[in-house]
């Protein structure tokens, strides 16, 4: 009898065929066959569970829908002179860079005292390694001889012309135009039109195995325009009265004789030039010339470590030493301000020591702050070269470090007024037109991309608490316009001391002719 009653309950809990509970344990059912089925959360974080992306990937779908115009996005992200691995190997348009390139391989085959069968050995040793850099419908029309030969070619051709770059010599013309010169440049920096970092290095051991690290790391420095001319100079132990480094680009670039190069390769490595971004580093290595490009433009983590290096703690918790608080975060991706309304919330802005984009940094005393952003220059070429470095950090695992830089320059660009303002302190070099088109290219750039939560962290939260406090202030505001209407320039600063000395004279005129013994 009792059994009864318990199977009689039972059926009544579970429900009978077609009963809607049957059907919601159906779905139950369903649920959990799923959630067997799916991987675990631990396992789908896991670097083996996911596919690597490409080292040398294409330019993102997303991004070249945004480029609306056709002969903007060949302009953007297609080389116009020279191809570099297979992407634009064999177009018809650049049949001339065909045969730059062999010029300038054969150079440096000739400068390293080795045969074409050593460079062709050494790399088809890992020439699976290197296809694998790139999508796959782009490697496939090439047998594994074909892809050898064009990895030599273009690898010993980019070298070469880094080399000539830094080193130029009137021996040796390869004929290059001057209106050539930006075009090369440009596109050894294009994202579609990279080669492998792994290939670079093979081929610098080449040269001679001491030759990595510090002589490469100056070279490709120098190539950049980073270094500073005097510090290259120094470093490299030419005389200070050497032609600068746009007239060794004008010289058509040769190398030096080799006993001279080899002083170079051997010399002691100086204080004045860091190794930071050593690209043969197993814990982060380098991709490519566009990474190393990118690693360098945006400068020494270190230098932004407060910012890069805050724990989970730290944002909960919240202290008085300007750590970042719950209401903080919900905040700190927040636009702030333009520079105009910075500058009369006393915020001055000045030029930061470096030219590194991580290097900006924010300091308050109360009343006025000083916001230091690293200076940049706005020309004809930034364009392709900002899209294609956002294009790469879309596209790769690195973090969205120059695509947040953009963003903060963004949230102080409004206008051409703010403009205006970057310029006459330095920090913007306006060489692209009206002060207008700067303030849309800015706006337009970076519209429809995230920025990494983490990077300027500091500097947001530090200017929110300013505002917050100036404006919570009637006194610091009343201040802060005094400031700026009477102390605003070195003149009014001049009048008033010019007023304050008559005062002065006038008083003590005055007490003598009233106490003239």
């Amino acid at each position: 009898m009792v059994v009864r009653e318990t199977a009689i309950l039972v059926e009544n809990h579970m429900g009978k065929p077609g009963d809607d509970s049957c059907v919601g344990r159906k779905a139950l059912a369903s649920l959990k066959s799923k959630l067997e089925t799916s991987p675990s959360p631990s396992l789908a974080r896991s670097p083996s569970s996911s596919s690597p992306k490409l080292k040398c990937p294409k330019v993102p779908k997303r991004l070249r829908a945004e480029v609306k115009e056709v002969k903007v996005a060949e302009d953007c992200y297609a080389p116009k002179l020279i191809s570099l691995g297979p992407y634009y190997h064999g177009e018809s348009r650049l049949a001339k860079g065909e045969e730059l390139k062999l010029k300038l391989a054969e150079a440096y085959i000739q400068y390293c005292h080795r045969l074409v069968d050593d460079f062709y050995d050494k790399i088809s040793c890992i020439i699976t390694e290197l296809k694998d850099c790139y999508d796959e419908m782009s490697t496939k029309k090439y047998d594994d001889d074909e892809f050898t030969v064009m990895m030599v070619v273009d690898g010993c051709a980019l070298l070469s012309y880094i080399l000539c770059v830094c080193l130029g010599s009137k021996q040796g013309n390869f004929s290059i135009r001057y209106q050539d010169i930006s075009l090369l440049h440009r596109d050894a920096l294009l994202l579609e039109n990279q080669l492998p970092y792994q290939l670079l290095l093979q081929l610098m051991e080449m040269v001679g195995p001491e030759s990595t690290n510090h002589f490469w790391t100056v070279m490709f420095q120098e190539f950049f325009g980073i270094n500073d001319e005097a510090i290259f100079q120094e470093s490299m132990g030419m005389k200070s009265k050497e032609s600068s480094f746009l007239q060794k680009m004008k010289s058509y670039y040769c190398f030096l004789p080799n006993n001279q190069i080899n002083d170079l390769k051997l010399k002691p490595k100086t204080t004045t030039t860091t190794d930071h971004n050593n690209e043969s580093s197993s814990s982060n290595p380098c991709n490519h010339l566009l990474d190393l490009f990118r690693r360098n433009f945006l400068g020494d983590e270190r230098s932004n470590s407060s910012t890069a290096h805050v724990t989970q703690n730290e944002i909960l918790e919240g202290t008085k030493h300007d750590r970042v608080s719950v209401r903080d975060v919900k905040e700190v991706m927040a636009s702030f301000r333009n520079v105009k309304e910075l500058m009369a919330a006393g915020i001055r802005i000045k030029r930061s020591p470096t030219r590194h984009l991580r290097d900006i940094s924010f300091r308050s005393n109360g009343i006025t702050a000083c916001l230091k952003i690293p200076p940049i220059t706005i020309d004809s070429s930034t364009k392709a070269m900002f899209l294609n470095l956002i294009a790469y950090e879309m596209s790769s695992d690195v973090p969205h470090d120059f695509i947040s830089y953009l963003r903060f320059l963004d949230s102080l660009i409004d206008h051409a007024d703010d403009v205006r303002e970057l310029q006459s302190i330095g920090v913007l070099q306006n060489n692209l037109g009206t002060h207008e088109e700067v303030a849309l290219f800015f706006n337009t750039v970076s519209a429809n991309l995230e920025s990494s939560f983490h990077a300027y962290r500091d500097v947001r939260v530090k200017i929110r608490k300013h505002l917050q406090s100036h404006y919570n202030s009637k006194a610091k505001m009343w201040m802060t316009q005094c400031l700026d209407t009477y102390f605003g320039s070195p003149w009014t600063i001049i009048a008033w001391v010019g007023a304050f000395f008559a005062l002065f004279l006038t008083i003590v005129q005055t007490y003598y002719s009233v106490f003239p013994h």
